[in-house]
């Protein structure tokens, strides 16, 4: 995938350590952890996966080797939902 950008009908709340993901187009709730929420929201159309995981590894000061593979399954994971596209 070349730079995900998140769809435009998600409505995004977080609540306590979840974030609610609601997708009005296809009538479903996913509930992600704060990492995959923060990967959803660097889903902007600008960065690639492999951006958005040298961002996160940065951010959090973990070995880009142990993030990236991580990285390209959530996102490849957030396209099979239909809540990023290309």
């Amino acid at each position: 995938m070349g730079n995900p950008v998140k769809t435009k009908e998600l409505e995004i709340r977080n609540v306590d350590d979840q974030v609610l993901v609601h997708d009005a187009a296809h009538d479903k709730v996913h509930v992600l952890n704060r990492t995959a929420a923060i990967v959803l929201n660097m889903c902007d159309g600008t960065r690639s996966s492999t951006d958005i995981a040298h961002a996160l590894s940065e951010a959090t000061g973990t070995d880009i080797s142990l993030v990236i593979e991580d990285v390209k399954t959530i996102v490849s994971d957030f396209a099979s939902l239909q809540l990023v596209e290309n």
